[in-house]
């Protein structure tokens, strides 16, 4: 009998507590996030996934499932193309870069989560019910930085 690999299992065990099924697109699309650093848009998705890949309306629902769920956040580029990657405890927001598009998750720090908390109570100050507050940041990664732009 083949052995279910720890992260899977840890998987199943999270999928199963949240009362959704374990599919195999579901254990897929998992396992694809958990293998990037970068947030990965729809289509970026689809392809590294392959033949493990489910039709694209599946896939927009299980990652709409691991939202809601807490398990995956999405970010929105400059171009409003969305991009999804496991929610990290020590992620707080984006950067996209200007270059590359590269949307990359940036962990959270005290001095930014400091920052963060000032701005929901501006705008509890102001009579604002704040949702969510990210940080979105723009500007050129560190490989882009490091190679001339023509």
């Amino acid at each position: 009998m083949d052995k279910i690999p720890t992260h899977e299992q840890k998987w199943r065990e999270l999928l199963r507590s949240h009362g959704l099924r374990v599919t195999s697109a579901m254990l897929a699309t998992l396992a694809c996030l958990e293998q990037s650093s970068d947030a990965l848009s729809h289509e970026v998705l689809r392809q590294r996934m392959g033949d493990h890949c489910p039709d694209r309306v599946t896939l927009y629902r299980i990652l709409e499932r691991l939202i809601q769920i807490g398990v995956v956040q999405r970010y929105t580029d400059s171009a409003r193309t969305q991009h999804f990657s496991l929610k990290q405890s020590a992620s707080m927001g984006s950067f996209e870069c200007d270059r590359c598009h590269h949307v990359i998750p940036i962990e959270n720090d005290p001095v930014l989560s400091a920052a963060m908390q000032l701005v929901k109570a501006r705008l509890s100050e102001q009579g604002m019910a704040e949702r969510e507050v990210t940080l979105s940041s723009f500007g050129i990664c560190p490989d882009c930085n490091q190679t001339p732009h023509s």
